[in-house]
This record gives C-alpha cells, sequence and structure tokens, in this order.
C-alpha cells in the first residue's frame, strides 16, 4: 500500500532523498550565483521549491534559502539585458520580415446537418456495392477508417450505417479515423 504525504515525511530513505535533492538544487543556485544568474548570455531562473514560484518572487528570504541567496540576488534575478529591438511598423519591412501569408492552415469543413437517421459518432458506408469504404461521422465530418482492422477494434458490422451515396458526398472529409 502506498505511503500517503503525511507517512511519507517520517519515511527515513524518502527524507534523505529529498534531501538530496534539495541540496543539488542549492548547489546549482549557489553556482550560478557567482556568474550573476548568466551564463552564456542566459538569464538562468529558479522557483521556490515550495510554492513553484520564481525565487525573484519572494518577499521574504527565510528558510532554506537565507544562507545561500539576499535582497540583491533576487534584484539581479530579476534584471533585464538592457537590450531592445527596434518596432518594426513599416509594413513594407515587416512584410520581408514575417511572412503573413500563410496557407498550410487547415480549411477544414462541417456539415450543417447530418442525413436522416446519422449523428455524431456512428460509423457509416456507402450503398454503392463496390465501395468498401468505412467512415466515423465526428464533428459532422466524415473520417475514413485507416483500414478495416481499425474499424473492427474500435466498432461491431452490427453498428455499421448504410446511407446513399449522396448522402455521404455531403458530409465533408475529415481526417482519417487512426
Amino acid at each position: 500500500m502506498p505511503f500517503t504525504k503525511e507517512q511519507l515525511k517520517n519515511v527515513g530513505f524518502y527524507k534523505e532523498f529529498v534531501n538530496e535533492l534539495q541540496t543539488e538544487y542549492l548547489d546549482r543556485v549557489s553556482e550560478l550565483k557567482q556568474e550573476d544568474f548568466r551564463r552564456n548570455g542566459v538569464l538562468y531562473s529558479f522557483e521556490e521549491i515550495i510554492s513553484t514560484n520564481g525565487l525573484e518572487s519572494l518577499n521574504k528570504i527565510e528558510g532554506i534559502y537565507e544562507d545561500i541567496i539576499d535582497r540583491d540576488d533576487l534584484l539581479t534575478m530579476s534584471s533585464t539585458s538592457g537590450v531592445t529591438s527596434e518596432e518594426i511598423t513599416n509594413t513594407s519591412i515587416l512584410e520581408q520580415t514575417i511572412d503573413r501569408n500563410i496557407s498550410e492552415l487547415s480549411t477544414s469543413q462541417f456539415a450543417e446537418t447530418l442525413p436522416d437517421n446519422i449523428v455524431n459518432g456512428d460509423d457509416v458506408t456507402s450503398d454503392d456495392f463496390d465501395d468498401e469504404r468505412i467512415y466515423r461521422v465526428e464533428n459532422n465530418q466524415k473520417r475514413l477508417y485507416a483500414d478495416e482492422g481499425l474499424f473492427f477494434a474500435n466498432s461491431s458490422i452490427l453498428n455499421l450505417k448504410t446511407i446513399t451515396e449522396t448522402e455521404l458526398e455531403n458530409i465533408p472529409s475529415g481526417e482519417d479515423f487512426e
């Protein structure tokens, strides 16, 4: 039976494990403190272990942090580099910088209504005897089963509904059902 959080506070190996993790974490904070919490131009941020907020948001330095950081360190953690970028407002420069003509986005279509006796979640096929494709209707779209085995893993032939080719063509296609 697993331990509760309260019980774990009294389990020796767990307390040692937590203390080891805490020591490693505080060593890392101390190490980066020597470099003003920056390495290779990157500002490192640390979470306060209990609240999970950033250390720089601490109002009072106490507990495990008292011997590691001080108020000046908190300011160093939250300071900015002072480097700013020019705001690009000129449309021609903006168009050269960022291609805003996004063409690969999906243009999904959905049926306004479904054929009589068909609802989302139904499996359907065409009344064309030569057409063996089976679809799952979801979000007013037909989704082709990738293979017959997938259909039988998710449904039953007893649940399969047959509709006319025209009705099936009037339901927009969605992504394949996989």
